[in-house]
């Protein structure tokens, strides 16, 4: 879980375009068993190209992590709701925003009665396992090349549950995070009484 919510904020952090970090937790709630928490674009209700890919590079964030942590063989299935989520980006992007250059400015209706060519529906598929493809790749070469920064987040969610996006900023960097070393000696103390 530690290195879920660290492929999703790392990839966010060193990604043009993607929403600010509020903050990453490895405390479940709910199905979850952590999340990384973002603040809302409130200045544009209109999403541009750039942030619907950092998006998808964010959620690939998660399978990266373990690919380059566990290895292929010990991947879980942890990133299916990201895939999901990915994966609805990509068609939206093809289908419904005209951001394909093999389809151009189209608008393909997504009820499965809807008369779409066999051919069309093709381009759709291999145009959005492209997208899908390209954004796990971009998503990889982030975490690769920052991976001292992975472990260096893994490992301070594991110890303190929760950072705020300044402590992550911090803890990527190997920066002591002495706050919250007082904030737990605070806590073990009052347990103790």
């Amino acid at each position: 879980c530690a290195y879920h919510e660290s492929g999703h904020a790392l990839a966010s952090l060193h990604t043009p375009g993607s929403m600010d970090i509020r903050r990453a937790t490895v405390v479940p709630r709910g199905s979850a068993l952590g999340m990384v928490n973002y603040l809302s674009k409130e200045d544009s209700p209109l999403t541009t190209k750039e942030e619907l890919l950092a998006r998808m590079d964010t959620a690939m964030g998660v399978r990266a992590a373990e690919e380059l942590i566990y290895g292929s063989n010990q991947i879980t299935q942890g990133a299916g709701s990201d895939f999901e989520q990915a994966t609805k980006i990509a068609t939206a992007m093809v289908t419904q925003l005209g951001m394909s250059p093999r389809l151009g400015p189209v608008f393909l209706p997504s009820d499965p009665r809807a008369r779409i060519s066999p051919e069309t529906q093709l381009i759709v598929e291999e145009e959005t396992r492209r997208l899908l493809q390209e954004s796990y790749q971009r998503a990889y070469e982030i975490l690769s090349t920052h991976q001292d920064e992975l472990h260096n987040l893994a490992n301070a969610l594991l110890k303190y549950e929760s950072l705020t996006v300044e402590e992550i900023k911090r803890a990527i960097k190997g920066d002591p995070l002495r706050e919250k070393e007082e904030e737990m000696e605070q806590n073990r103390m009052r347990e103790k009484l």
